[in-house]
């Protein structure tokens, strides 16, 4: 049996890079993949009946303000949309301006239920930076006072319309961050691989010094007597 051509394993013909992609992934990756595509469902959903809800508010009620009408839902009962929109507003909107608050002050913050803690520095940096470019490019702050001056807060002096395009911004916000966080995890969990190579090596029972990969040099350590 010929060596193959390349730095390739002897016995399985594969390359340090193969060997690590087939065996190398540990089970904390397959979690975090099955996140982020949870998460990714989660936001097309949003997306697509985000972009529904304008389309949706009658003409009569176009000059209303945001918080008026979704203080008062049994007023618009014609608008069925608005829970979907008070329900986003409970899991997205808050949930962002709790963590905002949180990571400002010091303490454990958690989005979509990925936990951004007081030492953390990468994830806060790249929550923070998230944060303040949404803030620059919407003119508003997402959590603190806001008014007296200041930039405006959340959906302050918004009409309908306007609060419903804040709301759609707000969720891919709250989603685009959640992504960033996963992407730091997985390589960090990558980084904690173990790390398979081929080498020239001599291998008992075998002719001479041989390209040989981690793996299949264990095994034949381990089925070649002693």
């Amino acid at each position: 049996m010929a060596p193959p051509k390349g730095n390739k394993c002897w016995l399985c013909g594969r390359s340090s890079d193969e060997v690590n992609s087939s065996v190398g992934r540990i089970p904390q990756e397959t979690e975090l993949d099955r996140r982020s595509a949870r998460m990714a469902d989660l936001m097309t959903r949003f997306n697509r009946a985000s972009g529904e809800w304008g389309d949706l508010v009658p003409d009569q009620f176009k000059t209303l303000e945001f918080d008026f009408v979704l203080s008062n839902p049994a007023q618009f009962k014609g608008m069925r949309f608005l829970p979907e929109v008070e329900d986003s507003r409970k899991s997205i909107v808050i949930p962002l301006q709790v963590a905002l608050g949180n990571v400002g002050n010091g303490a454990e913050a958690s989005i979509g239920g990925i936990k951004i803690g007081p030492s953390d520095a990468a994830k806060k940096e790249i929550f923070t930076k998230e944060v303040n470019d949404f803030e620059r490019r919407t003119g508003r702050k997402l959590g603190g006072a806001g008014g007296n001056g200041g930039a405006p807060r959340g959906f302050e002096g918004l009409r309908i319309g306007q609060g419903l395009v804040y709301m759609r911004e707000v969720g891919m916000l709250y989603f685009s961050v959640q992504e960033k966080l996963l992407d730091l995890e997985k390589e960090d969990e990558m980084s904690k691989r173990p790390v398979f190579a081929v080498s020239i090596a001599k291998v008992d029972g075998l002719p001479g010094e041989i390209p040989i990969c981690s793996v299949c040099q264990n095994l034949v350590t381990c089925l070649v007597p002693a």
